[in-house]
């Protein structure tokens, strides 16, 4: 009697293990929560003013960072989402002037605009991010010499792009590529350091939970 008990516990507890993942993915969940990684590499946009100005991918080398999101699945085909990041493009030396790195915090807010329906365990969705980004003051030393090239200054952030995201249970992995605008830093030595705007290409994985 005792066996024949044990036996029927395990067999239960063998049944919720196997079966709560596939339940909570059939489950419309409203919320998540995500921390990702990404590489950031720089597309355009010239990093000062004159001749033989550097442009921003020969100032600095192809940003790395990692962050958080939450979302909210509003409907069926929309979730809002915001998030923050922390990333560091690593200075580089132009011409004999060596640049030292730039830090950027993204902090944004936008949504996911998700195209398949009934296509689980796969979420394919196209994306629109808003915010600002603080971009961290960045020296330039030449020889001897060491000066302040821009201050430290937030920024407009723009970027579109798209997405997928593969889901087990409450867990999912996801990737986006995005195009992503970050208005000009504000310049510290007058015209020479008067930079444009300029665009990065964030390639970011995400480790996703839904609840």
């Amino acid at each position: 009697m005792i066996k024949n008990s044990l036996i029927y516990r395990l067999t239960l507890l063998l049944s919720v293990l196997v079966l709560l993942p596939a339940a909570a993915q059939a489950q419309e969940s409203k919320a998540s929560v995500r921390l990702w990684g990404e590489l950031a590499p720089l597309v355009s946009g010239e990093a000062g003013s004159g001749n033989g100005a550097p442009d921003y991918d020969d100032a600095f080398d192809t940003g790395i960072g990692g962050g958080g999101e939450f979302a909210w699945r509003f409907c069926r085909w929309f979730s809002g989402v915001a998030g923050i990041g922390y990333e560091v493009f690593g200075g580089d030396t132009y011409q004999g002037i060596s640049f030292e790195d730039l830090e950027i915090v993204p902090v944004y807010a936008g949504g996911k605009f998700h195209l398949l329906q009934g296509a689980a365990p796969w979420d394919v969705y196209l994306r629109l991010d808003l915010g600002a980004a603080y971009l961290s003051s960045v020296d330039i030393s030449y020889r001897h010499l060491k000066g302040q090239y821009w201050d430290s200054s937030w920024a407009f952030l723009f970027a579109a792009g798209a997405g997928a995201e593969y889901r087990w249970g409450p867990w999912g992995l996801s990737l986006d590529v995005k195009a992503r605008y970050l208005d000009s830093p504000e310049a510290k030595l007058g015209r020479p350091s008067e930079a444009d705007g300029f665009w990065t290409l964030p390639i970011t994985v995400g480790l996703n939970y839904h609840f």
